[in-house]
């Protein structure tokens, strides 16, 4: 309904230049496959993280839609392979014996300025044939038992480019043929960078953020215009937009409407807008009914304490609200703006009086899973409800047995998005 896909079609007269670095630990769903394609916001199919990488599968939903719009083309692209950079600059940094899977929307920008971008099929072919990537879990594995006990113990051992990047190919079980794209790129010892030596990544299957065609939408006021451009411009772009949780400065609740209808707006202009956080899986609603496939205050008070919580970064897809004029205008019911009364719909959605009762996400747990319910007719995606993002919630993510007693910090679930410019 409201991020309607005939918006894009209009001749209307793009992530994350000043993203803070807000680092995210992100919450896997560890028990599925299966897909389906939602054309709102043009979205490619729903995989499945098998590790905490979210914001790298954030990233790549953000990626593949804004090509989707500029090519018409389902470009898949490989989170395999920006892992594999984010755990090489890990570890040749030295934070710690054991890989840390979580990160954030400066990394991931970093990595596809830096390493560029591969199709899922051309890093590690397995993936593009199961919705998750067994391949990521397992090199995680080896690389930590090396960590600890293996070649990579010694911080020197670490430092060595060439033994990095040898024990790494072994863990990944990369082909000679990607071992020898990555020599050519980026040197046997993993030091070369697309932004100094972009010429390097020719004849490999590697794709330089500044070759790859994205397309999306910039506002000046009334005013929006496409944009095609390339992923580079993108990144220095897009904004983030934290969400108002104090007063100080004037009145909360319409500061936060505000901060929704420039959500609305982005997603009327059917831009994938990402969002950013904390999920408690005791607020996900999985029996039948009104609330199926949610996160909401009602199934998380019913369940009286905490679940297991985290971090989590997705892509929104739609949204549900209710309008003084018009009532219920619900998730999933696309508005034709060419239509006078749907063009009045739209515009009443926008109105400081208007309700959002929920945001719709495309997530990355997967889409066929018989022990998570989703957004009933939406198999990927759920819905959050705001009483639930606006919590506030009891938060101890660091508790495996969360108890009413141990429970003693709390969060408001919604951190911030991020914005095409001008929203």
């Amino acid at each position: 309904m409201l991020s309607p896909r005939s918006l894009r079609s209009l001749a209307v007269a793009s992530f994350l230049a000043a993203t803070p670095a807000f680092f995210t630990g992100c919450i896997v769903d560890d028990v599925g496959q299966g897909s389906d394609d939602i054309t709102d916001v043009p979205h490619t199919d729903v995989e499945r993280q098998s590790i905490g990488n979210c914001w790298l599968y954030a990233q790549a939903s953000w990626v593949e839609s804004m090509h989707l719009a500029a090519t018409g083309e389902f470009f898949d692209v490989s989170q395999s392979y920006w892992t594999y950079w984010h755990w090489f600059d890990q570890i040749e940094g030295g934070w710690s014996d054991e890989i840390s899977t979580g990160g954030n929307q400066w990394t991931s920008n970093s990595l596809a300025k830096d390493r560029g971008l591969m199709w899922e099929t051309d890093f590690v072919a397995e993936d593009a044939t199961s919705e998750m990537s067994s391949r990521q879990d397992a090199a995680l594995d080896k690389l930590n038992a090396e960590l600890a006990n293996g070649r990579l113990k010694e911080r020197s051992a670490r430092q060595d480019g060439v033994l990095l990047r040898q024990v790494m190919d072994e863990a990944w079980g990369l082909s000679d043929e990607v071992r020898g794209q990555l020599d050519q790129a980026f040197g046997t010892d993993g030091s070369g960078n697309l932004q100094n030596t972009p010429e390097a990544a020719d004849g490999t299957a590697i794709i330089r953020a500044t070759d790859f065609e994205v397309q999306y939408t910039v506002r000046n006021g009334d005013n929006v215009e496409l944009k095609t451009t390339d992923l580079t411009e993108a990144i220095s772009e897009w904004q983030t937009a934290s969400y108002p949780t104090s007063d100080w400065s004037g009145d909360l609740a319409t500061k936060q409407r505000d901060y929704l209808a420039r959500i609305q707006r982005a997603l009327h202009d059917a831009q994938p807008v990402v969002i950013t956080w904390d999920v408690d899986f005791n607020a996900l609603e999985n029996d039948e009914g009104d609330l199926q496939g949610s996160f909401n205050m009602t199934t998380l008070e019913n369940a009286g304490v905490a679940g297991h919580q985290g971090g989590h970064m997705t892509v929104l897809e739609d949204y549900q609200a209710v309008t003084e004029e018009f009532g219920l205008l619900k998730a999933g019911e696309t508005l034709d703006p060419n239509d006078p009364e749907d063009a009045a719909k739209l515009e009443a959605l926008l109105l400081p009086s208007t309700e959002i009762q929920f945001l719709r996400i495309k997530n990355s747990w997967g889409a066929l899973r018989p022990d998570r319910e989703f957004a009933p007719g939406y198999p990927g995606y759920h819905d959050l409800y705001m009483d639930y993002l606006n919590g506030p919630i009891a938060w101890c993510p660091s508790e495996d047995h969360p108890t009413v007693e141990n429970c003693t910090s709390t969060t408001n679930p919604l951190n911030n998005v991020m914005l095409p410019p001008g929203y």
